[in-house]
């Protein structure tokens, strides 16, 4: 079924937008979820956490793209079960933790803001190679192995490249102004 039929069922609030919704992004949603969070249960939690917030909020939302609308709103989910998670002593580490120390405290990167369009023009100005690694990195959490074989590249350099580019981006930000003095 089209995108657009499935937000006009959302917004006529028909039921079966919701099986259809799981039929064609229920894998998308899977896969972005599982990355960050390792336990099955929580990973279907969220899952159903995704599809509920995605019938409230469609309406009154009207999204453009409805695929990546509901990759950021499964992604955001994930982030937020796996700090609550990390906060109780449960889960294990994904790829956003690498970022911690080169993002500004209490900046949240995948949330709006003008952090994010900071971190869009810093990547706008690396090589292809480069941005392709860190969107996989950092948004699709895969391992440095995966990029590394979707790049044919050796892991070293991928690990490299992406330690690289975290440096040079904390420096980005510290002359967007960030960072304070005090900070890291």
């Amino acid at each position: 079924m089209e995108d657009a039929r499935i937000i006009a069922l959302l917004n006529e609030r028909d039921e079966k937008a919701i099986s259809v919704l799981m039929d064609k992004y229920g894998g998308l949603c899977r896969s972005l979820i599982s990355r960050i969070l390792k336990d099955r249960r929580d990973a279907e939690e969220c899952l159903n956490t995704v599809f509920m917030k995605l019938w409230t909020s469609i309406p009154p939302a009207r999204p453009n793209d409805l695929a990546a609308y509901i990759a950021k709103t499964a992604r955001n989910e994930a982030l937020m079960r796996y700090r609550r998670n990390k906060a109780a002593r449960i889960g294990s580490e994904v790829p956003i933790d690498e970022l911690e120390l080169f993002i500004p405290s209490g900046e949240i990167p995948g949330e709006d803001g003008g952090l994010v369009s900071s971190i869009g023009e810093f990547l706008k100005k690396q090589p292809e190679l480069n941005r392709y690694a860190f969107m996989r990195r950092y948004w699709f959490f895969d391992t440095v192995k995966e990029i590394a074989q979707k790049c044919g590249s050796s892991e070293s350099r991928i690990a490299s490249m992406l330690f690289r580019m975290r440096n040079a981006l904390r420096k980005y930000l510290e002359k967007e102004g960030y960072f304070d003095d005090r900070q890291g």
